[in-house]
C-alpha cells in the first residue's frame, strides 16, 4: 500500500497569525478615517457656530445700532468665541460726475462704511479663525430728512 498524503483540514499558526496581523491592521486604518471624520465634524461644528455668532453682529450694525468708526473687540459663547470688529470710512467708488443737474445735486450725500469682522476660537497656535466683510452705505447726518 502506498501512503498517500492526507488534504490538509485546517490552518497552520502562521495562517492564523497573518490573518489577525491583516485584520488589526485594517482595523487600525478604519479607526483614523472615524477619528478624522468626528475632527471635521467638530471642525464644522466650531465654524457654524461662529459664522452664526458672526452673522448676528454684523446683522445689528445700522439696524440696531449706529454705525461708529473705530475697532472694539468682545466675546460670544462664554468668552469661547472672541471677535474684533473694524469699522472704516471708504471713499464711494462711484464716478464723480463734473455736471450735476437739479435733481441729482438734491440727492443726499452718503457715507460708504466697511465693516470688518473676525472671530478666532480655541488656544494658542492651534485657533481657528474666519473673517468676514461688508460695505454699508448710510446718508450722512446732515442730509437725513
Amino acid at each position: 500500500m502506498s501512503a498517500k498524503a492526507r488534504p490538509s483540514r485546517g490552518f497552520t499558526l502562521l495562517e492564523v497569525m497573518l490573518a489577525f496581523v491583516l485584520l488589526a491592521m485594517l482595523m487600525g486604518l478604519a479607526i483614523a478615517a472615524l477619528a478624522n471624520g468626528l475632527r471635521q465634524v467638530r471642525r464644522a461644528q466650531d465654524e457654524t457656530t461662529a459664522t452664526l455668532y458672526a452673522q448676528s453682529l454684523l446683522d445689528g450694525i445700522g439696524v440696531l445700532a449706529p454705525i461708529v468708526p473705530g475697532q472694539r473687540a468682545g466675546s460670544f459663547g462664554d468668552a469661547r468665541y472672541r471677535y474684533l470688529l473694524d469699522i472704516r470710512v471708504v471713499p464711494d467708488p462711484a464716478p464723480v460726475i463734473a455736471a450735476r443737474t437739479a435733481v441729482t445735486s438734491a440727492a443726499p450725500v452718503s457715507h460708504l462704511y466697511r465693516i470688518a469682522l473676525q472671530v478666532q476660537w480655541g488656544e494658542g497656535s492651534a485657533g481657528q479663525r474666519l473673517e468676514f466683510a461688508c460695505l454699508r452705505a448710510r446718508a450722512a447726518s446732515g442730509a437725513e430728512p
